[in-house]
């Protein structure tokens, strides 16, 4: 049952969490705010990024500031980690790590040794932000041995706090696309440039969005491979090999020209 004290910090907790504006002021805010209602040692938000066909977490935003060195780390070696599988979760998951994974096998991992180690990190609780099946990232809460495990009521909390995550994860990863230079190209004059057909101009947009193949295909309503002969056809159109390829060219031309 959660205890009237905790009830009044949690609602302060989500008016500040929806008085964030960008991305970035996640971090500023909301992650000091909460730890108020469920202590931790140090914390992270990560979104997600799909790369060359893999989603990465990617824009580490960390409280305190100092600890976004760990994280920076951790997307070296993100391959190498247990519970990697979070941020592919098409429904909002949380758990705490020592839950799923040994003591031994936890300090004796890469992630723990190239990342975590020299923050003395015992324990992690980990949530993976999604939004209408769509993964958007992870939000991570750590603790030192002596500052005891999360407990039943603080995942419990941390867990009616992603509601609200959510939906507000989404609107500022969204926003931050949209303020990208990515935002300012114009499609339909790429289009026209290079003879794209409706479809691939749409399966463009998408990219441009950083919508994973799944999502894509979903919204195009399209099996894998069919989505796979989009690409290639849209890939020879432009002189391209892979999407990554296609956002390099679009930040450098002027569609216009």
């Amino acid at each position: 049952m959660v205890k009237k004290n905790d009830f009044f910090i949690f609602n302060n907790v989500v008016c500040e969490l929806y008085r964030c504006r960008t991305y970035a002021d996640l971090g500023r805010y909301f992650l000091p705010m909460l730890k108020l209602l469920v202590p931790f040692r140090y914390a992270s938000i990560m979104r997600n990024q799909e790369q060359d066909g893999r989603v990465h977490l990617i824009d580490p935003l960390c409280h305190p500031p100092e600890f976004a060195e760990a994280e920076q780390n951790y997307m070296r070696f993100a391959d190498d980690d247990d519970t990697g599988w979070l941020s592919l979760c098409r429904e909002s998951t949380i758990f705490r790590e020592s839950d799923l994974v040994g003591e031994q096998q936890r300090l004796r991992s890469t992630i723990y040794q190239k990342c975590y180690q020299p923050y003395d990190i015992y324990d992690s609780l980990q949530c993976g932000s999604v939004s209408h099946s769509r993964p958007l990232g992870t939000l991570s809460l750590f603790r030192c041995r002596e500052d005891g495990p999360f407990t039943d009521q603080e995942l419990f909390l941390v867990r009616s706090m992603t509601l609200h995550l959510n939906q507000q994860m989404a609107v500022l990863v969204d926003k931050e696309h949209r303020l990208s230079p990515l935002a300012m190209v114009d499609l339909a004059a790429v289009a026209a440039k290079y003879g794209l057909t409706a479809r691939e101009t749409q399966l463009l947009e998408l990219l441009t969005r950083f919508r994973n193949n799944h999502e894509i295909a979903e919204v195009l309503q399209v099996r894998g491979s069919t989505l796979q002969k989009h690409f290639q056809n849209m890939f020879r159109k432009l002189g391209v090999t892979s999407r990554w390829e296609i956002m390099r060219l679009l930040l450098e031309m002027d569609p216009r020209s």
